[in-house]
């Protein structure tokens, strides 16, 4: 969303409500909304105004709240998304959610293979209490997620110094076909290149 967008959508908000933002403020608001579109901000901001009896302006976690559910609700959809993970490929596979913090529970949880290998009560119990208690936990830091979770497969043939080219990662919550370990690395290494040259030219630009 741009900047333009979010203020044609946010400001009539902040008239309705009468709130006094400073333009420091407002960029707080749109440094945590900007990730979604218009369109979504929109429909929050609706929902917001029909079913909220308050007549203050909405704080930042209130919005983000209605746009990306409860905390509860997200851990629900996310054990969903590792049991179906589990289930189709298993964890001798690498995969890559899209809720970086799926990542961060399963590492905190003993990791990848550890998880596949819970069973019963054990599993019950990790389901039903652990899995949204760690979720809660790291709903506040998905940037400390690892890329990936690394399959036994991969693993294995790391260990073994074997080619890993047949190492496949698969996505779960993105629509991609699986690549190879060492292609999605090298994703990354080109996206650090970039990140790295795009800071470099706007400091060269801020300073000229």
């Amino acid at each position: 969303m741009t900047t333009n967008e979010f203020y044609d959508v946010f400001m009539p908000v902040v008239e309705y409500y009468k709130a006094d933002l400073s333009p420091a403020v407002l960029a707080l608001y749109f440094e945590d909304l900007e990730k979604f579109s218009q369109s979504e901000l929109r429909q929050a901001l609706r929902t917001l105004r029909q079913t909220r009896k308050f007549s203050n302006m909405p704080t930042i976690a209130e919005i983000l709240e209605v746009l990306e559910g409860s905390i509860d609700d997200k851990a629900q959809l996310a054990l969903d998304d590792l049991v179906f993970a589990i289930s189709r490929y298993g964890t001798e596979r690498s995969i890559c959610f899209a809720d970086k913090t799926i990542m961060c529970v399963v590492e905190a949880a003993g990791g990848w293979e550890r998880i596949g290998k819970l069973e019963g009560k054990e599993w019950d119990d990790f389901k039903k209490w652990e899995f949204k208690k760690l979720y809660r936990t790291y709903a506040k830091t998905p940037h400390l997620a690892k890329s990936y979770l690394i399959g036994r497969h991969e693993r294995q043939n790391s260990f073994s110094n074997q080619p890993s080219k047949y190492d496949k990662i698969h996505f779960i919550g993105i629509d991609r076909e699986p690549i190879t370990a060492l292609e999605f690395k090298q994703e990354l290494t080109n996206k650090a290149i970039e990140n790295s040259t795009h800071k470099l030219l706007s400091g060269i630009n801020k300073a000229s």
